[in-house]
């Protein structure tokens, strides 16, 4: 009795065999199939629809850095190499408009560069990229030399990916606004007072506009 008993107790403690134990494999193997699915589609899900950070950030970065730099402009009305001039065009995609002025760094004078410097914002390719897929580059040039080929030399520095579109819109009165003619004080002799900067950019699958308003003349002699 004491045998059959300890046999069974046995028995019992045998654990699975080999056919109950690839059972159990397929089982987990399906359970983690699944869920690693369902962890996929979240995660593309999560992507979409939350654009990268990244993006976003250095586009708004560039935004405020144009603000500033507008906000800054040095202007004399009896200076022939100073000028204000704002180049609107367009492409399929949207505005590709360029902007080049003078205008004060802050901080130069401690740095022994020159405190007034010729200043642009433009769109350009990427390099070896696709337009169409990755969207223009934006750039800011800025030259320590205010000369008489405004637009011209200086240093190039890329400031934003996936750009599709750079609009600027100028006003003198905050009522009438100047988009398809831009701005140009070789014309004008005035700085316009107002100048609303859009700008539209591609963010993961979606395209995000971001927009601020620029104050020139800070300096205005």
């Amino acid at each position: 009795m004491a045998r059959t008993r300890a046999l069974a107790i046995a028995a019992s403690r045998r654990g699975l065999t080999m056919v109950e134990l690839a059972m159990v494999i397929l089982i987990m193997g399906v359970l983690f199939s699944v869920m690693f699915g369902v962890f996929f589609r979240a995660s593309e899900i999560a992507r979409e629809g939350s654009p990268p950070a990244e993006a976003r950030q250095r586009a708004m970065l560039a935004l405020e850095n144009m603000r500033t730099a507008i906000n800054n402009t040095y202007y004399m009305a009896d200076i022939e190499r100073l000028v204000f001039y704002g180049k609107s065009q367009t492409t399929g995609s949207g505005a590709k408009d360029e902007l080049t002025f003078a205008s004060v760094v802050p901080g130069a004078e401690e740095s022994g560069t020159p405190e007034v410097r010729e200043v642009s914002f433009y769109l350009d390719a990427p390099p070896e990229r696709n337009v169409s897929e990755e969207g223009f580059v934006l750039y800011r040039r800025e030259d320590q030399q205010v000369d008489e080929y405004p637009g011209k030399g200086g240093a190039h520095y890329p400031m934003a990916e996936g750009v599709i579109s750079l609009n600027f819109r100028y006003s003198y009165n905050a009522k009438t606004w100047y988009d398809d003619e831009g701005w140009n004080t070789k014309k004008m002799a005035a700085l316009p007072r107002l100048v609303q900067i859009e700008m539209i950019i591609k963010v993961g699958s979606r395209k995000e506009r971001l927009e601020t308003l620029a104050s020139p003349g800070l300096y205005i002699n």
